[in-house]
């Protein structure tokens, strides 16, 4: 298959990057707003605290998560670095396709749910078993896709476990 030549995977190279630090940035924000819902007192407070944290989940976090997918994609595909020639990229594929497949069918459904839940009790929300359980579960999500992804850029650096022997 024919390669990329040097600058096209710059260009290649750069738009990866620049869409997994959005999908890094976007993971690290969904960690950190849950702070801010230990201050609402109001249902409507809740509400939008919901829809923000749907909306970067959805609408930003998603389509940054697949851009990174596709542009990885590309750069096995096109580039001397193929799928699993290096340990490093088999945990960058491990990992981006286990945090991409549970958000899609679990994280993703499970937010949306949080956010109707939100707008149709307000802050009885806060009493709901499902809703509580959601958001914890959204909180350890949001850790563990956090370090996986970051562990990501740091393999990405470093390539560890280079040139594994067929």
């Amino acid at each position: 298959m024919k390669k990329f030549s040097a600058s096209n995977q710059k260009l290649l190279k750069a738009i990866h990057l620049v869409v997994a630090g959005l999908w890094l940035s976007c993971v690290i924000m969904l960690l950190v707003l849950p702070i801010v819902a230990g201050k609402i007192t109001e249902g409507s407070e809740l509400y939008m605290y919901m829809y923000i944290y749907h909306f970067i989940d959805l609408y930003v976090l998603t389509p940054a998560a697949i851009a990174t997918l596709l542009t990885g994609l590309i750069f096995s595909l096109f580039t001397r670095w193929g799928f699993f020639r290096h340990g490093w990229l088999i945990y960058k594929w491990i990992a981006t396709l286990a945090i991409i497949i549970t958000g899609t069918f679990y994280l993703g459904p499970m937010v949306t749910r949080l956010l109707e839940i939100a707008e149709t009790k307000g802050t009885a929300a806060l009493h709901d078993h499902y809703f509580l359980q959601g958001s914890d579960i959204g909180l350890w999500a949001a850790i563990i896709n956090t370090v996986l992804l970051i562990a990501a850029v740091f393999f990405s650096v470093y390539k560890p476990w280079k040139n594994i022997k067929r």
